[in-house]
C-alpha cells in the first residue's frame, strides 16, 4: 500500500455505489430508440437483436459499428442516463450520509511522492470525488475546472508546494496526489471550438466519452484520449503491484498491456463480484494473481489463484469497502 501500485477501476466499482451497470444501459437504449430517426432505426436494429439476444454492450456494438451520428446518440443517452443517478450518489456523499470505498481504500494508503496512479474506464466521477475527500490533490492532465485546457506537464505541477533539495539537487516536494487516467473519457469532458476542455458545469455540447465498440480504437488516437492511454499503459509497465476492482478485462485498450504483466508474474489482486471466464484464466494461469468474487450459495468469498480455488463463508471480502473493513482497519 505504497510506492509502485497501481489502482485500475472498472465499471463494477460504480455499479457497487448504485450507478447503473452494462446490462441496464443496454436496456435503456433499447426502451430510447424509439426516439431514433427512421433512417437510423435501420441500422439500429440488428444491434437491439444482439441486445435483445442476449449479447452486452460491447459485444453487439463490435458486430455492428454505429456510424458516427447513432454514436452521438449512444453518448447523449448514456449520459442522460448516468448522470442523475452520479448526482444522487455525490450529493450524499458530501452530505455525509455515506463514504465511497474507494475513499476508505485510500484513507489507509501511504501515497508515493510521484503520485497514485488510477486508471479507470468509468465516464463518472466518483473516483475524483473519492480523492479528494481523502485528501489527495486530483492530476486530471487538465488545467483548470471550468475551461480547463489538457496540458499533462502543467498539470502535474498543480499539487507541488515547495522544492527541496536532495543533496545539490532540486526536488519537487508534492501534496499527496492521485493521477487519474480516463482513456475512455468522462462526463466533464466537452469538445470545443478551442479544443478540447474540462468543465464541471453540465453544459449543452458535445461529451468527449467513447462508448463500446470498434470505433472507441479510431477515437481512442484523439485528443485527449491518446495521452490518457500513453500514460496509462506507462503506468502500468512501471507498477510494481497491481490492484484491479470490479474491471472484466474486455478492452484491447488497456487489457494487453494489463494481461502481459500478470502473465510477468506482477503481483496482482483482483475483486469483482462474479468472474468471466478472461478473469478466471487469468487467476488460474498467471503466478502472482490472486481474484476474490462472491460465492454461489452464501456470504462470503470465494478465492481462486493459480491452481487452488476455495470459499470461505462470513465477509464479503470480494467487496473493496469490505476488504478495508476487515484487513486494513
Amino acid at each position: 500500500m505504497t510506492d509502485g501500485l497501481l489502482l485500475v477501476m472498472g465499471s463494477g466499482l460504480s455499479s457497487a455505489e448504485g450507478l447503473p451497470g452494462m446490462p441496464e444501459l443496454a436496456l435503456h437504449l433499447i426502451n430510447a430508440s424509439s426516439s431514433l430517426d427512421s433512417a437510423f432505426n435501420t441500422i439500429w436494429a440488428p444491434i437491439q437483436k444482439e441486445l435483445e439476444g442476449g449479447a452486452g454492450l460491447e459485444a453487439a456494438l463490435h458486430t455492428h459499428p454505429p456510424p458516427v451520428e447513432l454514436e452521438d446518440w449512444i453518448v447523449s443517452k448514456t449520459t442522460e442516463f448516468l448522470l442523475p443517478t452520479e448526482r444522487d450518489v455525490i450529493s450524499s456523499v458530501l452530505s455525509g450520509s455515506r463514504t465511497l470505498r474507494l475513499s476508505k481504500l485510500l484513507n489507509h494508503y501511504l501515497p508515493p511522492t510521484a503520485g497514485l496512479p488510477i486508471l479507470t474506464s468509468n465516464y463518472d466521477r466518483l473516483v475524483e470525488v473519492a480523492c479528494e475527500l481523502a485528501g489527495y490533490h486530483v492530476d486530471t492532465t487538465a488545467i483548470g475546472v471550468y475551461a480547463g485546457d489538457f496540458d499533462h506537464n502543467r498539470s502535474c505541477l498543480g499539487s507541488c508546494k515547495k522544492l527541496k533539495y536532495r543533496g545539490k539537487t532540486p526536488i519537487l516536494d508534492h501534496y499527496p496526489r492521485a493521477v487519474v487516467l480516463k482513456p475512455h473519457g468522462s462526463f466533464d469532458w466537452y469538445k470545443s471550438e478551442k479544443g478540447p476542455r474540462r468543465c464541471s458545469v453540465d453544459l449543452d455540447a458535445p461529451r468527449l466519452i467513447i462508448t463500446p465498440g470498434l470505433n472507441k480504437y479510431r477515437a481512442g488516437y484523439e485528443i485527449p484520449f491518446d495521452k490518457h492511454r500513453e500514460l496509462a499503459n506507462s503506468h502500468i509497465q512501471k507498477a510494481s503491484r497491481l490492484l484491479i476492482v470490479g474491471y472484466g478485462f474486455n478492452d484491447d485498450h488497456l487489457q494487453v498491456h494489463l494481461m502481459q504483466r500478470l502473465r510477468d508474474g506482477t503481483p496482482c489482486l483482483i475483486l469483482n463480484r462474479s468472474l468471466n471466464d478472461t478473469v478466471r484464466t487469468l487467476a488460474k494461469e498467471c503466478p502472482n494473481c490472486t481474484a476474490l468474487s462472491r460465492p454461489t450459495n452464501w456470504d462470503g468469498v470465494a478465492v481462486l489463484t493459480n491452481d487452488t480455488q476455495f470459499e470461505h463463508q462470513g465477509a464479503n471480502a470480494w467487496d473493496l469497502g469490505v476488504m478495508v473493513e476487515e484487513f486494513l482497519q
